[in-house]
């Protein structure tokens, strides 16, 4: 596992010299369209005291192969939201997690909720991208693209009316994320280099992150025993996917997370 991301980088690269870039006058109409929509996405990033679950979708990982199989992502929404689920996540990235944008534009037509796009942006013509499929907000990884086109990055997603989550994983990459302007923030417990998982992580940069910055605790999360444990350091929001999506039964799962049944209860 060591490198992936490297490997996940280049071919994220490749694709990209490929793709058809917008003139001017396409991107101001993108622009013009998105300001007229109100984001859902925003108020649900406010704190509320209790569990906010981000509910992920993803037909492969890296360290886990093909995870989503042959179940229809539409019948896996409705269970998200059946259990109660905030919002929901999309991986697009195409080479190791089997994902595309025609997956988020599936997404966001069959459910209410707001819809995050998760990939490895490194250009600006992926932003306009996901405005135009209908993204609510967009993962940025501080750790792949320079602190000046991180805070160009977030100033964009702001002019499209997508929410900028900007992960981190380092001390170096929060405090690049942080002098970017990022307003919100998603600790990434696991290490995109290795892949190996641990929710300390979270607690362990928390300590850096100033109060009016929200945080999302991402990846490692499996049980309400590990929600309580971050809650009870202040953390509200967590976005969960693996543990979701290997569960039979998706919306007990959710319902268990937020504490709405206790284990061994259904």
């Amino acid at each position: 596992m060591e490198n992936i991301l490297e490997k996940i980088l280049y071919e994220k690269k490749r694709r990209l010299m490929g793709e058809k870039q917008l003139n001017l006058q396409e991107k101001l109409e993108i622009i013009s369209n998105k300001k007229r929509i109100t984001n859902t996405f925003a108020r649900i990033m406010k704190k509320n005291r209790e569990p906010l679950i981000i509910a992920e979708i993803k037909y492969a990982s890296p360290s886990r192969g093909k995870i989503l199989g042959e179940r229809d992502p539409v019948l896996l929404l409705d269970s998200y939201s059946q259990g109660g689920a905030s919002a929901i996540s999309v991986v697009t990235e195409e080479q190791y997690f089997n994902g595309n944008v025609h997956l988020l534009s599936q997404v966001v037509g069959n459910t209410s909720l707001p819809v995050l796009r998760k990939d490895f942006v490194l250009e600006d013509i992926q932003i306009y991208e996901s405005a135009c499929f209908g993204a609510s907000a967009l993962l940025l990884i501080a750790r792949i693209i320079s602190k000046k086109r991180l805070k160009n990055f977030i100033l964009l997603c702001e002019l499209l009316n997508i929410v900028p989550l900007v992960e981190v994983h380092e001390e170096n990459d929060l405090e690049k994320a942080l002098n970017a302007g990022a307003k919100c923030i998603g600790i990434n417990n696991r290490d995109l280099t290795t892949f190996q998982v641990s929710i300390e992580n979270t607690l362990r940069l928390l300590k850096y992150v100033p109060n009016e910055v929200t945080v999302v605790s991402e990846s490692g999360i499996k049980n309400r025993r590990d929600i309580e444990y971050l809650m009870a350091h202040g953390v509200e929001h967590f976005l969960i996917g693996e543990s979701l999506l290997l569960d039979p039964n998706p919306a007990r799962k959710i319902q268990e997370l937020r504490g709405e049944v206790e284990v061994g209860m259904y």
